[in-house]
């Protein structure tokens, strides 16, 4: 008897295909089942939904939360990485300057936007409105919010994970 379930971590599996731990076909979208003895196995999707079979609202809270999952760690990605990197969103009202995008393209949202620390200086003068006075001040608040935003999404991806194994766990015993 395996013990409870810690937490559900997840990733995309973009080279050769990983195999499940209880179905053993080839998966790319893979569950890491982490579990409180330290054991862990890799479940793809079709066996978490096998498990939650039994009650299609655990599987409606799972699925629901994993994309959640997934939407954090998209945007935690994209604001780890250097400040010249990271991709560009949409415009703010014309102004040179835009918001932080994640890799799907979309804009980078916790609690806010995140202005992008890097911004278009030559289209921001010729602006009528929101024009960037002080750069190295701007670059400073942006990072400092970019730090901000990468410890809440720290902290909303570990209780994400915590509650798809408890979701998981109550799978199992039903």
């Amino acid at each position: 008897m395996k013990s409870a379930i810690r937490k559900v971590s997840y990733y995309y599996q973009t080279g050769p295909f990983q195999t499940c731990d209880r179905c053993s076909t080839a998966i790319r979208h893979v569950f890491v089942v982490h579990y409180v003895d330290g054991l862990t196995e890799k479940y793809g999707s079709e066996c978490i939904n096998k498990i939650l079979s039994g009650d299609t609202s655990l599987k409606a809270l799972f699925n629901k939360n994993a994309k959640l999952l997934q939407k954090y760690q998209n945007s935690l990605a994209a604001l780890s990485m250097p400040a010249d990197q990271m991709p560009r969103g949409k415009e703010y009202f014309g102004s040179g300057i835009y918001f932080i995008a994640d890799c799907e393209g979309k804009d980078v949202f916790s609690t806010h936007w995140f202005f992008h620390p890097v911004f278009d200086q030559e289209k921001n003068a010729a602006g009528r409105h929101y024009i960037v006075e002080d750069a190295a001040a701007r670059m400073k608040k942006c990072c400092q919010e970019i730090e901000e935003g990468k410890a809440w999404f720290a902290k909303e991806i570990g209780r994400l994970e915590t509650f798809l194994g408890r979701v998981i766990q109550k799978g199992l015993l039903t």
